[in-house]
């Protein structure tokens, strides 16, 4: 019998119940498509949820653990089209036949393996807006590590020592900490989901050692070598050169500096406005996305930077102009079109530095830039919070623990300055 619930439809099939209202669509048992057999096994519940175009999430009830927890025996089943419905007989047939299982005790709590768990992740990650950047890196792990590493073991024979193992042959392999530390976020957020959903009675990885990173000193260029740079620059690329200029005055992001568009430029306040971030998608493709802190940032800039963005626009102008053509109010700033119709890619950019550093006799990358514009502020006096809001940091706090070398200067300053305040009479 139909019912509706929040919009999504739900059905019941004798004894099948929906346990969670997590997913974004439920779609109904087509009964003609499968064996009426394996949809009538008493005692067993199971639920069915498209959480993506043509995948879907199977879970089944199997009991309680001595804890009391609920036990679920998970499964994805992947449509061979991507669009929203399709697969949908499919995931029938085969939540009947693990419904089946369970019942018959084919498939039983405590075989569910860790790749099970990693691909319900991979997929929940992605369906509660993940940046495609972070799935591309969460992907990139998990096809590299956790799958070849840890995919067959089974989430109940999975323990702390198994992981400090795991992180010490990486290490032995040459793994910087650092890497090896963000393979451990993967693992433990992954773990930390599968608690939540009683996949798991404990999250190992809380339990387990990986090696510490110990913090190392921001080396940002001097403004001699940021110099340097942007002239190399502007000798093999211009447009690349203002993107680098702007890169040292805003301290913006890398994708942050693709995004820009002409339309962001308010050239009587003198403020440019960054509220999207380019990223690149398989095949060469690009996308855009909101900020790391999805708010809009207004970046005051001076005289300076304007004129970096006329001089800019005076040769993106006469390019279209010789090619009768015409740049659009909103065309992207940084572009290899001549009417800005797409921005150039982030990762052209960052490869590009080195090559323009290595010719300028300058150690330097590009995020260096960001360095830079942060450490030249802070040591020019200007306040925490500023330089956080221009780098578009959520906390302050984020801002003092990445550039706190920069501090004690200032703090020598400030002592300075108290001193003669408080002189003593001579």
């Amino acid at each position: 019998m139909a019912q509706k619930a929040r919009g999504f439809e739900s059905h019941s099939l004798r004894s099948l119940t929906w346990d969670f209202l997590i997913a974004r669509r439920f779609v109904s048992i087509d009964l003609g498509a499968i064996d009426y057999k394996l949809t009538t096994v008493s005692g067993v519940r199971g639920t069915k949820a498209e959480i993506a175009p043509g995948v879907w999430r199977l879970r089944v009830y199997a009991g309680r653990r001595p804890n009391g927890t609920p036990i679920q025996i998970s499964k994805m089943v992947h449509a061979s089209e991507r669009k929203p419905g399709a697969g949908a007989r499919l995931a029938d047939r085969e939540l009947a036949k693990l419904v089946s299982d369970v019942a018959t005790g084919k498939v039983s709590a405590g075989k569910e393996t860790v790749e099970t768990l990693l691909d319900l992740w991979l997929d929940h990650c992605e369906s509660i807006g993940h940046s495609p950047t972070t799935m591309r890196k969460y992907h990139q792990l998990a096809d590299a590590v956790v799958r070849p590493e840890l995919g067959k073991v089974r989430l109940s024979k999975l323990t702390a020592r198994r992981l400090d193992t795991l992180y010490s042959k990486l290490t032995a392999r040459g793994n910087k900490p650092l890497t090896v530390r963000r393979l451990h976020t993967v693992i433990s957020a992954m773990l930390a989901q599968g608690e939540r959903w009683s996949m798991v009675d404990d999250n190992v990885a809380r339990k387990a050692s990986p090696p510490p990173v110990h913090a190392e000193q921001i080396k940002a260029p001097d403004v001699a070598q940021v110099q340097a740079l942007i002239a190399e620059a502007e000798k093999i690329e211009p447009m690349l050169a203002a993107l680098l200029f702007i890169g040292a005055l805003t301290g913006a992001r890398r994708g942050e500096l693709c995004a820009l568009r002409w339309s962001d430029v308010d050239w009587q306040a003198g403020v440019v406005s960054i509220g999207r971030s380019v990223y690149e998608t398989k095949g060469g493709g690009w996308g855009e996305k909101p900020t790391k802190t999805h708010q809009v940032r207004r970046v005051g800039v001076d005289e300076v930077a304007l004129e970096v963005l006329r001089r800019h626009r005076a040769q993106v102008d006469k390019l279209a102009g010789d090619l009768h053509l015409k740049v659009p109010p909103d065309a992207f700033i940084f572009s290899r079109s001549p009417v800005g119709s797409e921005p150039v890619r982030p990762d052209v950019v960052s490869k590009f530095v080195p090559r323009v550093a290595k010719a300028a006799g300058v150690d330097t990358h590009l995020h260096a830039l960001r360095h830079f514009s942060a450490t030249q502020l802070i040591a020019g006096g200007h306040d925490v919070r500023t330089v956080a809001g221009r780098l578009g940091h959520a906390d302050a706090a984020v801002t003092l623990r990445v550039y706190s070398h920069v501090l004690p200067e200032r703090d020598r300053e400030a002592a300075a300055a108290l001193g003669r305040t408080l002189a003593l009479p001579k």
